[in-house]
């Protein structure tokens, strides 16, 4: 078990720390000579810059499953070099042409004043594509080692770079452009892959040249696996703007968007801990299936406890009052937010479970078909709620999100039924040998 919590905390600390990005980004711009103009450009390039990199997502699962020897991780580098391509191309396709001017006017609303602006914003954060795409890589290869602790490390240095930038700017006076927030998030970014290059290199190295049947020879080999988590997280982008649309339709659009999204930043401080929960199940299912069992189910039960705690006045008014600065009717609202979110949180370190066991396996296919069902059944739900209910306010999205995720789970567990477990006693040979 202490070999778990060892492994687990400092991937889940990279994840709080790494979240503290964006807060320091708006705490610069924040300073300017005219804050809404510059943060609303910064926040929509932000919004657009993170829905392209979805793509990019899954390089780290792919090299935590195949990344065992060099050249697998050659196969996966030259995958991931076409994927960062082609979303490095639809980058500069809406930052450098008209195309841009559509997107930002159409489909994010932007004023035709913010334009401009956002669109030279934009131009900058494409950079980004190229250095996640090689920082996932050698994420993947400290992950398989067990080298967590390097994430937190870089994590940390990406912040205090970030902060010692921030401080050098305001007291430069030069926080009236967006890019210049666009800017900190880079350079946060590439000290990040710098640090982790330098650590993932040396264990690149002492990989084997090939690890026999288990390398994978060609990078379209990878394609059956890939796809599917790019169709699952392409699929989950739909979800949130589903809901602000439906927030906006409430009786009380305003207290709706509002309680939601405080909550929806202290649910994330809980999901953002336990998002790599399935690489406990990648690592140690095979070797510690009990104690991985045992970790999960205590995350899973400390974890709405904890949002309950917050929901109470005792409790939660330290954070929601004092740091916050809610009241009244906000206040109230989103407490009962909180109620309903601890069921989500409740569920979630089990839906991150089966996703493991399906990277595992080398199936991704029950992580498309479970969240493909889950935002389905949770758009429809929306669509329901707002028909009949539109009284709820904000706990139409808590419903709806509280309710998917076991959907999201039952369906995961139909379809282990018909897996067959000949893959998992061929995963415990596999294990076996390589022990």
């Amino acid at each position: 078990m202490n070999k778990i919590v060892l492994f687990y905390v400092p991937l889940g600390i990279s994840s709080l720390i790494a979240a503290l990005t964006h807060v320091i980004v708006n705490a610069v711009l924040a300073r300017s000579e005219h804050p809404s103009f510059t943060l609303s450009s910064y926040a929509v390039a932000v919004s657009l810059c993170l829905l392209l990199e979805t793509p990019l997502t899954a390089v780290r699962q792919m090299t935590t499953k195949f990344g065992y020897d060099r050249k697998s991780v050659h196969s996966i580098g030259i995958l991931c070099a076409f994927v960062a391509s082609a979303v490095l191309i639809v980058g500069w396709s809406i930052g450098l042409t008209p195309v841009g001017n559509l997107v930002f006017q159409y489909v994010f609303g932007v004023s035709p004043a913010l334009i401009e602006p956002t669109k030279n914003v934009f131009q900058v954060l494409t950079l980004l594509y190229i250095l996640v795409a090689v920082r996932n890589i050698y994420q993947g290869l400290i992950i398989n080692k067990h080298r967590t602790a390097w994430m937190t490390f870089s994590s940390s240095i990406r912040i205090v770079v970030m902060l010692i930038a921030s401080w050098f700017l305001i007291r430069a006076g030069w926080t009236n452009d967006g890019r210049i927030g666009a800017a900190i998030f880079i350079a946060g970014i590439l000290i990040e892959l710098v640090v982790t290059f330098l650590e993932g290199r040396v264990l690149k190295r002492k990989l084997p040249t090939d690890n026999g049947e288990q390398t994978i020879q060609h990078a379209k080999h990878l394609l059956p696996f890939y796809l599917p988590l790019l169709y699952s997280a392409l699929v989950l982008v739909i979800l949130n703007p589903s809901i602000q649309a439906a927030l906006n339709n409430t009786s009380d659009p305003l207290l709706a968007v509002a309680s939601f999204s405080v909550a929806l930043q202290i649910l994330n401080l809980f999901v953002w801990f336990c998002s790599s929960l399935h690489q406990i199940v990648i690592q140690f299912y095979t070797s510690k299936r009990r104690e991985v069992l045992i970790f999960l189910s205590f995350l899973s039960i400390l974890s709405p406890l904890l949002l309950l705690l917050l929901s109470f006045g005792f409790a939660g008014d330290p954070v929601l009052r004092n740091v916050l600065g809610l009241n009244g009717e906000l206040l109230l609202e989103t407490r009962g937010l909180l109620r309903i979110l601890a069921v989500y949180v409740a569920f979630y370190p089990w839906v991150e479970y089966f996703i493991g066991r399906s990277i595992l396996i080398g199936n991704t296919k029950p992580i498309f078909i479970g969240r493909l069902f889950s935002v389905g059944f949770a758009i429809l739900a929306l669509i329901l709620c707002i028909c009949f209910f539109p009284g709820l306010d904000g706990k139409v999205a808590g419903i709806v999100m509280a309710v998917s995720s076991p959907i999201e789970l039952s369906i995961y567990l139909l379809l282990y039924r018909k897996i067959s477990m000949n893959t998992m006693q061929n995963i415990y040979v596999h294990h076996e040998e390589s022990s």
